[in-house]
């Protein structure tokens, strides 16, 4: 996949015979009204208060043994993992909230916001027989500039591209100064139109690349 990414073998400019492209910058302020944004907020809801679930009856059990002095040695180091975990669950909390129209996160960004939310979309895909390859792999920093819907678009990608993909995802993303890069294996043509408009992709390949920036504020 890393010649997935390289800018001569797939062009967003029209040289080499690429295909048309209207859109093919994509706006992070006009995440949340692509295609999927609804579809992927409620497939992540369920297995996102499932893992706060855990977390909850977690934090039960240990109030009790702390209650009774039989928190154990380990029981700081935990209770911080948990805390941790939280704070990722909460951010992904935000960004399902932001997909069903409710702008929670304003100006609010995570630098390493991609790492849980690709977690979270991989554990939604292979609940229905899908994956992503090397999902496990170091993941940039989200762009300031991108904020909430930056990462909300890299989550919608991946959902959608794995969806139509009929093997694991190959993938890989990037980060281009104030911009993401995300590429994949994928017959553009399998994309929903929504999605195929706004990729860049050589004609007959079965490579395809989106850019996504930030948007211009009013």
């Amino acid at each position: 996949m890393a010649d997935a990414m390289d800018s001569k073998s797939i062009s967003c400019d029209g040289s080499r015979g690429s295909s048309p492209r209207p859109g093919t910058n994509v706006s992070a302020t006009d995440a949340a009204s692509a295609i999927g944004d609804v579809g992927l907020a409620r497939a992540l809801l369920p297995v996102l208060l499932h893992d706060l679930n855990n977390h909850t009856q977690y934090l039960t059990a240990l109030n009790v043994l702390v209650a009774h002095g039989d928190a154990g040695p380990n029981g700081v180091e935990a209770l911080a993992q948990t805390a941790r975990e939280i704070e990722e669950l909460g951010w992904i909390l935000g960004l399902c909230a932001g997909g069903f129209g409710g702008d929670l996160l304003h100006e609010r960004t995570e630098r390493r916001g991609l790492v849980p939310l690709v977690a979270l979309v991989r554990k939604v895909l292979r609940r229905e027989g899908r994956d992503l390859e090397r999902a496990d792999r170091d993941l940039p920093d989200l762009p300031t500039k991108l904020g909430w819907r930056g990462a909300w678009r890299v989550g919608e990608l991946l959902f959608v591209c794995a969806r139509t993909a009929s093997s694991p995802l190959a993938w890989e993303i990037r980060a281009d100064g104030d911009a993401l890069e995300f590429a994949c294996r994928l017959d553009p043509s399998a994309l929903p139109a929504d999605i195929a408009s706004t990729a860049c992709a050589d004609s007959g390949s079965d490579r395809v690349r989106f850019r996504i920036e930030a948007g211009t504020r009013a």
